[in-house]
């Protein structure tokens, strides 16, 4: 699926869960973008013989302090990429009613591929995380709204998501397959593979039922921000003491 005008974007992201917008970078924004989060990554994998190297993705917001200690910059040009009015733009018109249409970045992870073996991910909604209470999670997946924002500065088609089920709960076979012991099957009803070439752009629900596979080869360089839409403070109204 691939929209271009605003319009089809909202439609496409109200009705499916997610939209591409194909050559978003051109060929010298991939090669910056990727040379500051490969400084990231190789600092990363240096200073440790887990992350990096078994896990498939680094937080170059969270760790930035860290893994951008020798190259500063590159932390700058990410942290300008991520808040820019070109990438946020996408996003406008994809909140809640009720929500605020600025949306907030919560932390960019860089996808690669780790160094050791090879497995396929837990189907699951993000909003499953530290929420072991169905119910209340299915709340948050009726009032709330969570983006991922997922540029490919090489080509990655390991991500599957199921078209149209941030806007529902799971049917009896999602919610077995997502909350039970075969959460890794590939059986997964009505999954599509979203089919990134380097310097595509996926948009998709974090509410989405979605996962990945992560092998080992071809090499993945794929960075994704991660943004909510707060609801407006609710101020009371206290009368003066008289």
């Amino acid at each position: 699926m691939m929209s271009t005008s605003t319009r089809d974007r909202i439609d496409a992201f109200r009705a499916q869960g997610f939209f591409i917008m194909r050559a978003f970078l051109d060929i010298a924004e991939r090669a910056e973008l990727r040379r500051a989060c490969d400084a990231a990554l190789l600092r990363t994998r240096a200073l440790s013989r887990e992350t990096g190297h078994s896990t498939p993705r680094i937080s170059l917001l969270t760790d930035g302090a860290t893994c951008f200690q020798d190259d500063p910059f590159a932390l700058e040009l990410i942290s300008a990429f991520v808040g820019s009015r070109r990438v946020c733009e996408l996003l406008a018109g994809l909140s809640r009613s009720g929500e605020e249409d600025a949306p907030r970045l919560k932390d960019a992870h860089y996808y690669h591929e780790q160094t050791r073996r090879d497995w396929d991910g837990d189907w699951h909604r993000d909003s499953q995380f530290g929420q072991s209470d169905p119910e209340i999670e299915r709340a948050i997946v009726a009032t709330t709204t969570s983006v991922h924002f997922r540029v490919a500065l090489e080509d990655d088609d390991r991500l599957e998501i199921v078209p149209g089920s941030h806007a529902r709960w799971d049917t009896p076979d999602e919610l077995r397959i997502r909350r039970g012991a075969d959460r890794t099957t590939p059986d997964m009803p009505n999954a599509a593979r979203v089919a990134l070439r380097a310097g595509d752009a996926c948009i998709f629900h974090a509410w989405s039922i979605h996962r990945a596979t992560y092998l080992r080869a071809p090499p993945r360089r794929t960075i994704d921000a991660l943004y909510t839409f707060a609801r407006p403070t609710v101020r009371q109204w206290t009368p003066p003491a008289i």
